[in-house]
């Protein structure tokens, strides 16, 4: 039986004094894998449109490939593209740190824009 890839995806418009806020806050969690990519992109997409700042969140993934580190860069230049603000705070283990060190993507591991 295959197992059934697990992802979070969690968006929410930081708390501001109007109605709407410029700011949204997207949570990503679980299993970053090619297997969740069409999901993943959606998500991102969707809240790219949503807001002019960013603030991605990233921690409690069992799993990273390099399909999700590229859909994230992808999501990094639209919105430079878009003159958008974006910060990524990413909590990732020792091995998923590394992997991004070594596939040349160590950027995200500090990155705010």
């Amino acid at each position: 039986m295959a197992k059934t890839q697990r992802i979070t995806l969690k968006s929410q418009a930081a708390k501001g004094k109007g109605k709407t806020s410029e700011v949204g806050i997207i949570i990503i969690q679980g299993e970053l894998t090619i297997d969740n990519a069409q999901e993943l992109k959606a998500f991102l997409l969707e809240n790219l449109k949503k807001h002019s700042q960013i603030q991605v969140k990233i921690n409690e993934v069992d799993s990273i490939d390099l399909t999700a580190v590229q859909l994230l860069q992808s999501f990094l230049w639209d919105a430079k593209q878009e003159q958008k603000s974006i910060n990524f705070e990413m909590k990732l283990s020792e091995d998923h740190r590394i992997l991004l060190e070594r596939s040349g993507f160590e950027t995200f591991l500090t990155l705010k824009n």
